[in-house]
């Protein structure tokens, strides 16, 4: 009789869902646990994605999702602009085939979510606890044991990341405030003309200050007003939870000497408003391996945004652990998720690094230099560019570590 392990994974993000997908596509079904308490329940996700060919493009294609993903993805969002603070270019890429086209969170999580059957999804199921023997308590009183495997997918303060290590994240040193625009090309045409299709990144350099802004689907840009400020800033400003018009006035003064173009930017906004500080998981970061446990995604690498390659890593974390598990379901199970591991973390702490660096460099005075440095390293290492088709055209099937030249 073929024994087929019994899988909880916690969490339905990235990482938790491609893993229940790709699991799911070989016959072994998982218990996925979710704190949401419905499917819609969700308002935010945070901004869009950028999917690598060897790493998240890579789990779609394995996880059947390729053709899917096609109907969804925006090649036109490859496209980028930097700029310094008064507004003056140093670097425009537009209509390349950079192999990266980005989708909305929410659409990969719906496409995801819509491919694994509904009753392996247990939704309003808060981890409160996880024992050294499995068994997994939630806020709703429920619990359940009996898991030949515990997979912490639960971000980044992971309660299975809890069980496993002491290490916990630490705060960057950067702050941001989140602001959502929606239908701008309706409201204000010279705004959405300036941004362009994809992202736009303007340094401040040595004022500490950077503002992100990224093209959405339908009409929607976020922008993330960033800040080199102590951990508690953002609450003594009285902005930790902000109103629009408290974040507004704060930002003006924050961003005060920037081109009169880039600060309205901080002052349209007509969506939500969050307060984001960031942190990180310590470079290098791993845990003593323990039988019937292991972590992927956030709750083993978390990291700032400022490199573009949570997700895809997290993608990445998911298809190799599948194929472990695939591979060893009727032997060594435990062997294998150690070797997963020892595998992930020096692939981890290469990432961590180039983003821990690459969070350093944006505040730096000579930040955009070095971006401008790494975009166009990134670009030549695909040999010669070709101009972008409508829609893209998908890109040669690649096996390998993910790259992480940007």
């Amino acid at each position: 009789m073929t024994y087929t392990p019994k899988i909880a994974i916690i969490g339905a993000g990235p990482s938790g869902l491609t893993l229940a997908r790709l699991l799911h596509c070989s016959g072994i079904p998982s218990v996925v646990f979710e704190s949401d308490p419905t499917p819609e329940s969700r308002t935010t996700y945070g901004g869009s994605i950028d999917l690598h060919e060897d790493s998240g493009q890579l789990a779609l294609r394995e996880a059947g999702l390729w053709d899917e993903f096609q109907k969804l993805a925006r090649y036109e969002g490859e496209d980028r602009i930097l700029k310094d603070r008064f507004n003056n270019i140093a670097i425009e890429q537009k209509d390349l085939d950079t192999g990266r086209p980005e989708i909305d969170r929410k659409y990969l999580r719906d496409m995801l979510l819509n491919s694994i059957p509904p009753e392996y999804m247990r939704w309003d199921h808060r981890l409160k606890e996880v024992s050294g023997d499995g068994t997994l308590r939630f806020s709703n009183g429920v619990t359940a044991a009996g898991f030949d495997l515990v997979v912490g997918a639960d971000g980044a303060w992971s309660k299975v990341q809890r069980l496993l290590s002491t290490i916990r994240p630490f705060y960057t040193g950067v702050s941001a405030i989140e602001l959502w625009y929606h239908d701008i090309d309706s409201f204000d045409p010279d705004m959405n003309a300036m941004i362009g299709h994809g992202s736009h990144f303007c340094f401040g350099e040595e004022t500490g200050r950077c503002l992100l802004t990224q093209r959405q689907d339908n009409g929607v840009v976020r922008t993330l007003a960033c800040m080199r400020v102590p951990e508690e800033y953002l609450a003594d400003k009285g902005v930790e939870n902000p109103d629009r018009d408290g974040a507004v006035a704060f930002l003006l003064r924050e961003f005060g000497e920037w081109a009169p173009e880039l600060k309205r930017l901080l002052t349209k906004s007509n969506g939500p408003v969050y307060s984001r500080p960031f942190y990180m998981l310590p470079v290098g970061f791993r845990w003593p391996h323990k039988k019937g446990f292991t972590l992927i995604g956030d709750s083993c690498h978390l990291m700032t945004p400022f490199a573009g390659i949570g997700v895809n890593m997290a993608m990445q974390d998911s298809l190799e652990l599948a194929h472990a598990i695939i591979a060893n379901k009727d032997g060594e199970l435990d062997a294998a998720i150690h070797k997963f591991e020892k595998t992930m973390w020096p692939r981890a702490e290469k990432a961590a690094k180039l983003t821990w660096e690459s969070t350093l460099s944006r505040f730096d005075s000579d930040g955009i230099k070095v971006l401008q440095a790494r975009l166009e390293m990134a670009l030549a290492s695909r040999g010669e560019l070709k101009k972008r088709e409508p829609k893209g055209s998908p890109p040669a099937e690649k096996v390998g570590e993910l790259k992480l030249e940007d």
